[in-house]
């Protein structure tokens, strides 16, 4: 009786000992998984983008000037979910617009820095507002026509920028909304055969908004697509008897974009 009870005790005890490395195994296999499937999904933290764009431009005058024009864009963010937002981005375009009457040599090259903090009620949505500065170098240069000769115009337009972005974030995917608001503070036009004088216009108020949707193509490396709309009202100019130009733009940009 004695031997059978102690036969027992050490089946049970091999028993137990075997059921316990099984279900180590099966947490240490289960760990692995999420490990290489994570929970949060949410990319966060520094990321850099670069790509290139492609804009149909408006340039009303009148005339109005009108074409198509490229570029490239570069953006530095940094975003965290409850947590202070800042990103640095800047643009370039150039091309040709064209009117009833001549054409002209379009480039832009402008600069925004923003900063905000962004707000996750939910597990994968957030929602970010956001306020900084802009400055928007344009260049315009008008081919003579008849007896008009021509004239390079260039404009320096500084603006604040007041905007809120949110996003929704899925495994692989990630589909967001940006709007901002652009008043002026200052506007000024040079005539590049004046290079010493320089005239104010009045400012006025533009906006812009992106529908950026991107894919996880590898770890931390997405894939970005934003169609976006932007509309940069110039002011007038009593002195020189110049009315108001409307700068619209409608365009997308691809991009890539690592996160750090």
């Amino acid at each position: 009786m004695k031997y059978t009870n102690y036969k027992r005790a050490f089946l049970l005890f091999i028993l137990s000992f075997a059921s316990n490395i099984f279900a180590e195994e099966t947490t240490n296999e289960a760990s692995v998984k999420r490990a290489s499937y994570p929970v949060c999904q949410k990319p966060q933290g520094w990321s850099l983008d670069l790509g290139g764009t492609y804009t149909w431009m408006s340039f009303t005058t009148p005339p109005t000037y009108s074409g198509s024009t490229g570029g490239v864009q570069g953006k530095v963010t940094y975003q965290k979910p409850w947590a202070f937002f800042g990103q640095a981005r800047s643009f370039y375009n150039l091309g040709t617009l064209s009117s009833s009457l001549n054409h002209t040599n379009l480039n832009e090259w402008y600069m925004e820095f923003v900063g905000g903090y962004c707000f996750s009620a939910l597990k994968n949505w957030s929602i970010t507002p956001y306020a900084g500065l802009g400055i928007d170098f344009l260049h315009d240069y008008h081919h003579g026509y008849s007896s008009i000769d021509p004239i390079k115009l260039r404009y320096n337009i500084y603006y604040a920028v007041a905007g809120l972005d949110t996003h929704y974030t899925w495994r692989d995917w990630m589909l967001g909304l940006q709007v901002d608001c652009l008043p002026s503070f200052n506007q000024y036009l040079n005539i590049k055969s004046l290079p010493e004088a320089a005239w104010e216009l009045k400012n006025r108020t533009g906006a812009a908004a992106r529908l950026p949707i991107a894919y996880r193509f590898v770890k931390n490396y997405w894939l970005e697509l934003t169609p976006y709309y932007r509309w940069l009202p110039i002011g007038s100019s009593e002195v020189l008897d110049l009315p108001h130009r409307n700068l619209t733009q409608w365009g997308a940009f691809l991009t890539f974009r690592f996160f750090i």
